[in-house]
């Protein structure tokens, strides 16, 4: 109780540090807002040009790729630089002393920071649609809705862990800001972030089933556009948790091992 009382206090800091400043909050809203309406005349234009794409009609197409850029929004972690700088300072030395675990730390503080991600996105998503698309915002049923968000909640962890296993190679890497954003591009194109993995050839789309990254983006998308079907789900966790069990495994060994080469620099 008392460790579960120590990270809520850790969230409250954080939701009300990412809340502040009012006129950023609306600002940010705003700026969330923009992108949506470039997107809505590209793909309309899109469409007019090419008569049609056989895969989804205008209307399908577009709220995949707003949900889809939403969905991007809330997973993609920011923390890494800060870990980064945690290492190279030596403020993370500090962490051994507390009692705090850091893994944890960083998670709550991504959770925090996140939800108003997911605070902008859905205001955005039911307001655009809502006059759009005469409130017809996603063609899944309940158990969908339920599963889209399982789904979101999934995809943070696996996230976090991917920029957590970057984070620590600072222990013997000095500069990862450029490992971390190419694997950010090449993430955000498997995982379907830039347009649905079925406008891709059919042999590289069947790839991709098979690797976890289709299941942070594009699966969360469709579960809740179009719905999903028992196989489907149980080939999601089938392929998703062994990842995550490995990930949380490593994560552990650079943790340990990391302090055995840490060297500060300037310190």
């Amino acid at each position: 109780m008392k460790t579960l009382k120590k990270y809520l206090s850790v969230y409250r800091l954080m939701w009300k540090q990412v809340t502040y400043y009012r006129f950023e909050f609306l600002a940010e809203l705003v700026c969330t807002f923009i992108p949506v309406i470039a997107l809505y005349y590209l793909w309309r234009d899109i469409y007019t040009a090419e008569n049609s794409i056989k895969v989804m009609k205008f209307g399908e197409m577009f709220l995949y790729i707003v949900l889809a850029r939403f969905i991007s929004m809330i997973i993609t972690p920011n923390f890494i630089f800060e870990i980064m700088g945690d290492i190279q300072s030596g403020e993370i030395q500090h962490f051994i002393c507390k009692p705090i675990n850091y893994i944890r730390y960083s998670f709550v503080k991504y959770i925090a920071e996140k939800s108003k991600s997911m605070l902008f996105c859905s205001i955005i998503y039911i307001v655009i649609f809502a006059f759009l698309f005469k409130g017809k915002m996603f063609y899944g049923s309940g158990v969908d809705i339920v599963l889209f968000f399982v789904e979101i909640m999934v995809a943070m962890v696996f996230y976090f862990q991917i920029a957590m296993v970057i984070g620590f190679l600072s222990f013997w890497i000095y500069e990862i800001s450029s490992w971390y954003y190419t694997l950010t591009f090449a993430i955000e194109f498997l995982a379907g972030g830039l347009f649905p993995l079925t406008l891709l050839p059919e042999s590289f789309s069947n790839i991709c089933r098979y690797m976890p990254f289709q299941y942070m983006i594009y699966f969360p998308a469709r579960t809740l556009l179009m719905g999903t079907d028992r196989t489907e789900v149980i080939r999601y966790f089938y392929v998703i948790v062994p990842w995550i069990v490995g990930l949380g495994i490593l994560l552990e060994v650079l943790w340990e091992n990391g302090f055995k080469h840490y060297e500060l620099i300037g310190g």
